[in-house]
Parts: structure tokens; sequence; C-alpha cells
């Protein structure tokens, strides 16, 4: 049975929503480590073209990241610094190992939601959206198994499917982050 929750909402306003599932996973389950960084390029997914988000999307995750035993400029220069390689490594330090589909791999596998949903009607219509609902079923599921409550998807009701054929309008997602808009608290209490 289809989810009727997002019936009227947007591929773009799904893609928000998976975000906030995963940030919910990260900042629940590793509350003491900053996503910050992963959450920025998260975000971007809202505010830009589908078609470049993913390949640059597709390097922070585990899965892919992890393959680099050290910092190679030429893989990886377009996209991060050898300092923010370092962070990304001890961020995942422990956490992850980057295996492929696998949902035992929690951090990789949820990091990868955004990715597969930006990927799923790669050069097709959307249709009835099916595929995008299972993939946030999916994400949904972990945070169930951990406890974890779920995000309020009416935040992302605004995103229309009845804008750009169902894709929705680009929009600056990062007010929906719990990660960031908690960064930003930090930052405030500390001046």
């Amino acid at each position: 049975m289809m989810d009727k929750r997002f019936d009227s909402v947007s591929m773009n306003g799904r893609m928000a929503y998976v975000i906030m599932c995963v940030e919910a996973f990260l900042a629940s389950e590793y509350p003491n480590r900053d996503w910050t960084f992963l959450s920025e390029k998260m975000w971007r997914a809202t505010s830009e073209n589908w078609g470049d988000w993913p390949e640059e999307y597709s390097t922070f995750i585990p899965e892919v990241f992890l393959q680099y035993d050290e910092y190679d400029a030429e893989e990886l220069g377009e996209y991060l610094t050898e300092k923010e390689y370092a962070a990304l490594k001890s961020l995942y330090c422990g956490i992850t190992e980057g295996v492929e589909d696998d949902p035992a791999d929690e951090v990789n596998y949820m990091l990868n939601k955004p990715y597969e949903m930006a990927m799923v009607y790669e050069g097709s219509v959307i249709g009835n959206g099916e595929k995008s609902l299972e993939i946030i079923s999916n994400a949904e599921r972990i945070l169930v198994d951990h406890g974890i409550a779920l995000p309020d998807y009416t935040k992302v009701l605004f995103s229309s499917s009845d804008e750009l054929n169902g894709w929705g309008n680009d929009f600056d997602g990062r007010f929906l982050s719990t990660i960031l808009n908690t960064t930003k608290d930090k930052q405030k209490q500390e001046s």
C-alpha cells in the first residue's frame, strides 16, 4: 500500500524528508560527532539541479570515500581539500566500513539514501513516485528500529508535486536541518 502522506509532495520535498531522516539518525546515534560538513553537502540537493549534485555527493558516501586510503588530489580534489578528507576519514572511523547495500552498515546505508533519491528517476518520468516512497520507508525503518522519532513530514508539504512536473521548485532546505540549526545555536551560545 502506497504511503499517502507524500501524495502532494514533490520529489524535491521528498528528498528533503529523506535528508531529515538521515540527520535524525546521525544526530541521535552519533551526537558527539560533527556532521555539519555532510549536512551542508546533503542540503545542497534541494537547491541545486539533481543532474549535478549526485556526482559530488557520492564522493562523501562511505562506500565510495573509504576506497581511498589516502588523499588523492586528482580523484578527490574537485570536491574535497586534504584537510576535509582527513576530517571525513576521522568522522567515519569506527562507525562504518562503507559496505555497499548492507543495512547492517547503517551509517553508509543512511548516507546513501539521498543519493538513491536523486538517481531513482534519472532520465525518466516520476510516475506515481513509488520508488521514492520505498526509499523513504527504508530510511524510516532504520529510525524506528532505533527508537528515533520520525521527522515531521508536514514540514515538506509546502513543496508541491504540482511544481515542475512533480520535481518541485528548488529551495534552500537548510532551514529544515536539525544539524545545521543546532550548530548555529551552539555558535551563538559560545559567542
